[in-house]
């Protein structure tokens, strides 16, 4: 169950950036003279779960037009997978690139691959995936896409491709290894501006997905009593397999002063690795004006001592 709540929040985040996918973002066409098609799909996302070699699954999802204006569509599967660097915190999906992460896309049947929806309808898409007898244990996601190209203005020359979709997950039974590593882990020191964000990156070495949870917890220096912590609602980014995935938690109530231990958990395949930091909180005018303090203070002591020198060197 966590599983399949873990890769959820991924799919929806991601396909809401790449795609503006999900059923929550309505997509409207470049043309802006024209009135927008508004084509959801819902789920955004769904694990099918383990499957066996040779078995068939069974699944559906639900194609809505909630605009005002019909229109014409076709459904089809594609790859899903992210092509990542290790500079980067891009973690875009690609749709066009297939691997062996990726075959699933090619097992698809659907009940129907194309339709037509008036304005405030839905319909029931049922779709089934049949696996090979030979098919290589392993992660296997794709995206179940929809797609028009219908223009919502009838009048129009200009025909905008409308595309949202659902992702797919699902691991097939045999030869599989969970691994992953954390490459780089990071709290900064000294803060001039909030929110204090405490960063990672997971490589994930192995050949199924990788969930990996994020906590990050706020303690003052004088007090072990959090004063932020989303230990309650943690952050979990599903990392595919041979990618690498930065990610990052922040405190957006960070003050713009003060001293705080900050902790950083990060945990995948029931392994979890701690970071621990002191954090100053300390905006730049305020570093500046300690700067002046203390050289003020310098210069003081050192003037009184020479005044002294001379005093002495005087009075003998």
């Amino acid at each position: 169950m966590a599983k399949s709540h873990f890769k959820t929040v991924f799919g929806s985040s991601i396909i809401a950036l790449a795609l503006s996918l999900s059923g929550i973002f309505g997509v409207t066409p470049v043309n802006a003279a024209e009135k927008p098609i508004y084509l959801w799909v819902s789920p955004a996302s769904q694990d099918i779960g383990n499957l066996e070699p040779g078995s068939t699954y069974n699944g559906k999802f639900t194609v809505q037009n909630s605009g005002t204006e019909s229109f014409h569509y076709k459904v089809y599967a594609s790859p899903y997978y992210v092509e990542t660097k290790e500079d980067t915190s891009d973690y875009s999906p690609t749709y066009s690139v297939s691997n062996k992460y990726t075959y699933i896309s090619e097992w698809f049947t659907f009940s129907k691959t194309t339709g037509y929806l008036e304005s405030g309808k839905n319909e029931e898409v049922e779709f089934t995936v049949k696996v090979p007898n030979d098919a290589a244990g392993g992660a296997q996601n794709a995206a179940i896409m929809v797609e028009t190209e219908d223009s919502a203005d009838g009048e129009s020359t200009v025909q905008a491709t409308v595309r949202v979709g659902s992702i797919v997950y699902s691991t097939v039974n045999g030869d599989t290894n969970y691994c992953g590593k954390i490459v780089d882990k990071n709290i900064p020191t000294l803060l001039i501006n909030p929110p204090i964000v405490a960063s990672g990156r997971v490589e994930n070495c192995g050949n199924v997905d990788l969930n990996v949870r994020y906590v990050m917890t706020v303690t003052p220096l004088f007090s072990n009593d959090p004063v932020y912590t989303n230990e309650e609602d943690p952050a979990v980014y599903a990392t595919l397999p041979e990618t690498r995935r930065y990610s990052s938690i922040q405190w957006d109530g960070t003050p713009a002063f003060g001293i705080f231990n900050v902790k950083l958990d990060v945990t995948y395949n029931n392994e979890t690795e701690t970071i621990e930091k002191l954090v100053i909180v300390c905006p730049l005018w305020l570093i500046i004006l300690i700067i002046v303090f203390i050289g003020a203070v310098v210069f003081w002591l050192v003037s009184r001592n020479r005044e002294r020198k001379a005093k002495k060197l005087v009075e003998e």
